[in-house]
């Protein structure tokens, strides 16, 4: 069954939706009282190791890593260049749309004395989450790799990033989830019509 154009835009309305509770929500009630115990039981559980980890896995997220990841990716499937750039474009007009999301929203960090890296920007959502969520949706089309775990890319992307930026002190929780949830939808938004 061919997805609609109109499915997608529900699709994305509904990740953005959800992006605008968890921001509205991310510093008071519920939601907030959660999300600061979650960031504090991890930070009480920190260690070596577990920096170190999270560091190489922070990584990831960042351009330098994740454009020539998907020209290696582009080379190895001998996929158009065309279609490479497309993907290219869809990450970097992604992390745009998320930067200046993030400046309107401005909510901050963490406090200071827990970052064990040095963070750029405002919290909300998290760009190294978003990136690494982009980069996976965009790897996957790239691929053309179909079904169930090429779906779950981006979300398991996100998870595992976003985790080591929780553990490194910059991002509370929410941030994390916010920024999953930018990158669905900002894929879901840009993403050709195919067969599901």
């Amino acid at each position: 069954m061919a997805v609609t154009a109109d499915r997608r835009i529900a699709g994305a309305a509904a990740a953005f939706a959800a992006l605008v509770i968890v921001a509205s929500a991310g510093d008071g009630g519920w939601l907030g009282d959660a999300d600061r115990s979650l960031f504090e039981t991890v930070r009480a559980h920190r260690g070596p190791a577990g920096t170190a980890a999270a560091r190489i896995i922070s990584a990831s997220g960042e351009p330098t890593v994740i454009y020539p990841g998907l020209m290696a990716a582009a080379a190895a499937r001998r996929v158009s260049w065309q279609r490479a750039c497309l993907a290219g474009v869809v990450i970097a007009t992604g992390a745009e749309a998320r930067r200046r999301l993030s400046r309107v929203i401005a909510r901050q960090r963490p406090p200071a004395e827990a970052w064990l890296t040095q963070p750029e920007g405002y919290s909300l959502p998290s760009r190294h989450t978003t990136m690494a969520a982009l980069a996976a949706g965009a790897y996957v089309h790239v691929l053309g790799l179909r079904g169930t775990p090429a779906r779950a890319a981006p979300m398991l992307a996100a998870a595992i990033v976003g985790s080591s930026r929780v553990y490194l002190g910059v991002h509370w929780p929410a941030d994390v989830v916010a920024g999953w949830l930018f990158a669905e939808g900002w894929l879901r938004l840009c993403s050709p019509t195919q067969k599901g």
